[in-house]
């Protein structure tokens, strides 16, 4: 799962939790960690420039001044150095008792632009930071270092507000490809801790009802005609707060199915409201200690760097938090990780199967080659490979609705499946709209 992890560490109550979480890891995956610690020299120099000017007389002289300077230099980087190292030792000492593969990697400069840059620069899998650091002062926020680094790097990021996985782990699911990306750690983690798994899915029916209302205190008497705001309410009450519900209910579905294809035991919990507050609630009320978000969820656009929902849990959650699916590529297919963890032990001895009797509400199940496929009926039929999105293709399909556009993607797919297209270009999509358009089945969602 993570091969190779970057741990921060400073000395602060959160950093030794990183590093107890990072050991954690590392002997149920057998990770290779390095433990990193950033100083910063030449701050100090620059505070001793500030103060120079108040210095007594006798210490004005250029020559004196540049004495004390190189001595003040030498004094702080070679105490900073002994200081860190220290710090790194603390590291050293807790992997070594564990007997956990690391390096210790010391680097003069910014912290979080440091940090930043390592991650950027060297293949690591996951990245484990504190919350907060020496300077915290209120412990319901996350520190400037976190928020700037987990802004800036695509990579996995446990960002660490206890030093356990004992509690539930929670994965929040909303549909996009980066939620799912995360439900795949969830499932490795839950199983190699032996710990509770519970997916939350939340869909907020009550904004578009407020928009209704705002709508209605604009609209004319005439113009309300013109719209048929009363049968659009309606239309809203009846329908679209249902169908959200349906849709949501059926992400929870898909991570179930997924869930017993891993052999891991999953709860499901459906709730409305605020995706955010209502996660929040969840987590507090469940004795949580990892939660698991995707970086940006089912609106992301124009390269969000964090969803509104995952910066406020990331903030207010009361335990760890698990940030995944940034280096998912945006083109409807999952990463590689994705992909391994749902290919059987032996592929020999499995073939792919969809739309039977046996796994009618499962889109990626298996049955072993043998009498049960020979018993298979005529109506089944075998999955083909599941066909690529272009960019193009997705960017043309941001356009639906969000309430809608789940199922017009799936529909869409196997309309490519059955006319044995692999790859979703904008053609395909057009190809596809009057055949969806005229599918009844879509107005009954």
């Amino acid at each position: 799962m993570y091969k190779k992890i970057l741990i921060a560490i400073d000395n602060s109550s959160h950093s030794n939790f990183c590093i107890d979480l990072g050991v954690a890891i590392s002997q149920k995956y057998g990770s290779s960690l390095v433990g990193c610690h950033v100083y910063d020299a030449t701050l100090h120099q620059r505070r001793f420039r500030d103060m120079e000017k108040g210095l007594p007389p006798q210490y004005q002289d250029e020559s004196v001044l540049q004495r004390q300077r190189d001595l003040h230099s030498s004094l702080i980087n070679l105490g900073l150095k002994l200081i860190s190292e220290s710090y790194l030792d603390v590291f050293k000492k807790k992997c070594l008792e564990m007997s956990v593969p690391h390096e210790e990697l010391l680097i003069e400069g910014k912290n979080y632009y440091e940090i930043i840059k390592e991650i950027q620069g060297n293949q690591y899998d996951l990245l484990i930071l504190g919350a907060l650091g020496l300077a915290a002062v209120n412990k319901q926020v996350i520190g400037s270092v976190c928020e700037r680094v987990v802004r800036r790097i695509k990579t996995d990021v446990l960002v660490a507000k206890d030093r356990c996985f004992e509690g539930n782990v929670v994965i929040a699911v909303d549909g996009s490809v980066a939620s799912f990306a995360g439900f795949v750690s969830a499932l490795r983690l839950a199983r190699a801790f032996n710990v509770k798994l519970i997916a939350v899915s939340v869909f907020d029916p009550h904004y578009h009802r407020i928009a209704f209302e705002s709508i209605a205190n604009v609209l004319s008497q005439e113009a309300g005609q013109i719209f048929r705001f009363k049968e659009q309410e309606t239309l809203h009450e009846e329908i679209i707060d249902k169908g959200l519900a349906k849709i949501y209910q059926n992400h929870l579905d898909r991570a179930s199915s997924m869930a017993r294809d891993a052999g891991v035991d999953l709860d499901t919990v459906l709730m409305d409201g605020k995706p955010y507050d209502k996660i929040l609630q969840y987590l507090r009320k469940e004795n949580s200690s990892t939660v698991v978000l995707g970086r940006t969820g089912i609106h992301n656009t124009n390269g969000l760097d964090l969803g509104s929902t995952t910066e406020n849990i990331l903030r207010l959650a009361p335990c760890n938090v698990l940030l995944t699916g940034g280096n998912v590529e945006g083109r409807g297919m999952v990463s590689s990780d994705f992909l391994e963890f749902h290919r059987p032990v032996n592929e020999k001895e499995y073939i792919p199967v969809t739309n039977t009797i046996e796994h009618q509400n499962s889109e990626d199940s298996f049955v072993r080659v043998g009498k049960s496929v020979q018993n298979i009926s005529d109506k089944q039929q075998l999955l083909k490979p599941s066909p690529v999105w272009t960019l193009e293709a997705e960017i043309q399909t941001d356009r639906i609705p969000s309430f809608i556009r789940g199922v017009v993607k799936k529909k869409i797919e196997e309309f490519a499946r059955e006319k044995g297209y692999q790859e979703i270009t904008t053609q395909i999509v057009d190809e596809a709209k009057a055949l969806i358009m005229g599918d009844n089945s879509i107005h009954s969602i």
